[in-house]
């Protein structure tokens, strides 16, 4: 932590006391605000402490803010935009995917994607590896909709089980065709983006397609 901050005039010398007023004042959001009426405090010359208890807050904020405003000038009332992990694949290979994903597998008969094979495709076009759940996601915001649920446990029930929960009165477990209809109607394609999408997608072994 370095403690040579410059106060008074050798603070902000290219900005004068009365212009850090005008921005403080014309600030409507409370934290620039507050950093500005730090700088105004530290232009006028007082030390970390009294303009700690003045504002309130505790002297290493203070002691930071003041820092941040040597070393990135008035533009340090507002928080440094912070840039996240650059994507993978770029704007032009994103749109390239999207483009054969719509063309459909010509592989499958059904013209259908498994997760597997887009993340294949992704290996084999473009040279990088997604895990199945980006895969998903990815799919999901491009407008890609379930189609055929993943197959079924060797454990679970057979269909004529299912057949006579489903026929008992005032039975409603019977969803996962209604699943896959609202994900047919919800989901529409976007043509010309592939956008980054949050949350997990649906289970992995499924198959997507353009509704």
């Amino acid at each position: 932590m370095s403690w040579n901050l410059a106060r008074g005039e050798d603070f902000l010398p290219n900005t004068s006391l009365s212009e850090l007023k005008r921005l403080m004042r014309a600030e409507t959001k409370a934290k620039p605000r507050l950093r500005l009426l730090i700088a105004v405090h530290r232009k006028q010359d007082k030390p970390i402490d009294e303009i700690a208890e003045a504002c309130g807050i505790p002297r290493r904020t203070v002691h930071g803010t003041i820092q941040r405003f040597q070393e990135r000038g008035v533009a340090a009332s507002n928080a440094a935009e912070k840039k996240g992990r650059p994507p993978h694949l770029t704007k032009r290979q994103r749109l390239r995917l999207l483009k054969i994903l719509e063309k459909g597998n010509p592989r499958a008969p059904s013209r259908l994607w498994t997760s597997k094979e887009v993340l294949a495709l992704i290996k084999k076009k473009f040279g990088v590896t997604y895990t199945p759940q980006h895969v998903w996601r990815l799919l999901i915001a491009c407008g890609f909709s379930l189609l055929v649920p993943r197959p079924r446990h060797y454990k679970s029930p057979g269909k004529e089980v299912h057949d006579a929960f489903k026929k008992k009165p005032g039975s409603s477990h019977d969803t996962t065709g209604r699943k896959v209809l609202l994900w047919a109607a919800r989901m529409k394609p976007r043509s010309g983006s592939f956008p980054a999408s949050h949350g997990a997608g649906p289970a992995k072994g499924a198959v997507p397609r353009l509704p």
